[in-house]
């Protein structure tokens, strides 16, 4: 039983990662709006500086896929 769940856990984390390939990148300009939108969030959240880029990440990611676009790997938060 253990070893099925892990299959299909795996397997779900292989399909979503084939399916994030195929949305489209976001443009830059959109990249920069969330990367913002999400420092003034951390900010209101009271974020420490040691979790504020993992939170801004997440946070970008998020938005970029709830609109429909690939991941980041990276944000800039200078």
């Amino acid at each position: 039983m253990k070893h099925q769940l892990l299959s299909v856990l795996f397997a779900i984390g292989l399909s979503n990662a084939y399916a994030n390939d195929e949305l489209p990148v976001a443009p830059t300009e959109t990249v920069t709006e969330y990367t913002q939108m999400c420092l003034d969030w951390a900010k209101e959240d009271d974020t420490d500086e040691q979790n504020l880029y993992q939170y801004v990440l997440d946070c970008v990611n998020d938005e970029l896929n709830a609109a429909g676009y690939q991941g980041v790997q990276k944000v800039d938060i200078k």
